[in-house]
């Protein structure tokens, strides 16, 4: 499957701040002077759509200033539009011979060079994009997409993710543009909605995970996992454990299934065979602390408050940031009148949701905090 070059270029050059635009440092030279009046001219007219016009401003810009790195980038773009992508590969293999550090241009290279046929070197221009510029989201999102046609599922979901991490905006809109241009491809309408989960954007969220399950993904039990969670987001709790059940039914042991699986039992009251799930997602999965956590949370719920600190403690073992699992301790300890250490235990829920920038556990732990102090718990 190939994708519309002009349109993916015009992405990632728009996302970097650089469409028929460039820097210049100015010089006294008449012929560099000359050159730029060529390339402000080129740039206009590229503009306007003038692009035959504009690739001889920028031929004559070159001529007068071999070195004018801009006027490649630019005159690359304009080529790309005219369907001249080989000579337009020449152009940016020119800028990052004159701007080695240039992040964007290796991104725009690796593009040609899918579109020309060279997947596996286009895979090296985005490693070292990337490497250039670990924030440059664009290059973890064409690395993805440029995976996902190889094969590389698990690579692509890597690169995906770590896009939605550094910038959920950006990925939103890439993938906005993209889906208009390819509109029966999978992997954007799953990544979007997760982008959209992470911003809390729930709704819209489960329009896009309900398009990819239509569509009959590969990997249709994280399909129906991810669209799981996101109907306990929105409440709607049994048809999240339908999900959760799919899922299972489609991979046996899929742990995390299992584990939010009784996240949605529990939210209907069904503390029983919430626990019989944790447990399973514990087998399959010893090392997952939001497994302990959440079972930790059952138990709690089953007035079993010494097997419950014994799972917070393991999950913070696990992961010594989990916040909520030093919260929930906290609230354990309280009931088993180990109050100082409890209060310990707040502030440090405090500190890690406070660095985590999680506004609701942040305020509920200052309120119980202050009932605390209230109570005499200095």
């Amino acid at each position: 499957m190939k994708y519309v070059l002009g349109s993916i270029i015009l992405l990632i050059l728009v996302a970097a701040g650089f469409y028929f635009w460039y820097q210049w440092n100015g010089t006294d030279q008449t012929e560099s002077d000359d050159a730029e009046v060529h390339f402000n001219r080129g740039i206009e007219k590229a503009r306007l759509g003038q692009y035959e016009a504009a690739l001889v401003n920028f031929n004559i810009a070159i001529e007068l200033n071999p070195d004018f790195a801009d006027a490649y980038y630019n005159r690359g773009l304009v080529k790309v539009y005219l369907g001249q992508y080989t000579a337009a590969l020449t152009d940016y293999d020119t800028v990052i011979h004159l701007k080695p550090d240039d992040a964007v241009a290796y991104c725009v290279r690796g593009r040609l060079k899918i579109e020309l046929g060279h997947p596996d070197d286009a895979i090296v221009d985005y490693d070292t994009a990337i490497r250039l510029k670990p924030d440059f989201v664009e290059a973890y999102l064409d690395r993805g997409l440029e995976k996902s046609l190889l094969g590389q599922q698990d690579a692509a979901s890597d690169d995906f993710e770590a896009a939605i991490r550094l910038n959920a905006e950006k990925t939103i809109a890439y993938f906005d543009n993209f889906i208009e241009l390819n509109p029966n491809s999978l992997s954007p309408y799953y990544y979007r909605g997760l982008a959209k989960f992470n911003l809390g954007q729930y709704a819209d969220a489960l329009v896009d995970l309900d398009t990819f399950v239509q569509l009959k993904p590969p990997d249709l039990a994280k399909a129906y996992f991810n669209r799981g969670i996101t109907k306990i987001k929105l409440g709607q709790y049994a048809d999240a454990l339908t999900d959760f059940n799919t899922a299972i039914r489609l991979e046996p042991d899929f742990a995390p299934a299992y584990d939010n699986r009784g996240v949605a039992k529990s939210l209907l009251g069904r503390y029983d065979d919430a626990l019989k799930d944790h447990n399973i997602a514990i087998r399959l999965k010893p090392n997952s602390a939001d497994a302990y956590y959440n079972r930790g949370e059952i138990k709690m719920k089953l007035y079993q408050y010494a097997a419950a600190l014994t799972d917070f403690n393991t999950a913070i073992q696990i992961n010594p940031d989990h916040a909520k699992a030093y919260h929930n301790r906290g609230l354990t300890k309280i009931l088993l009148r180990r109050t100082w250490e409890a209060k310990q235990d707040f502030q440090t829920a405090l500190k890690l949701a406070t660095q985590a920038g999680d506004v609701e556990l942040k305020n509920h732990i200052e309120d119980t905090l202050r009932l605390l102090q209230k109570n005499g718990i200095k």
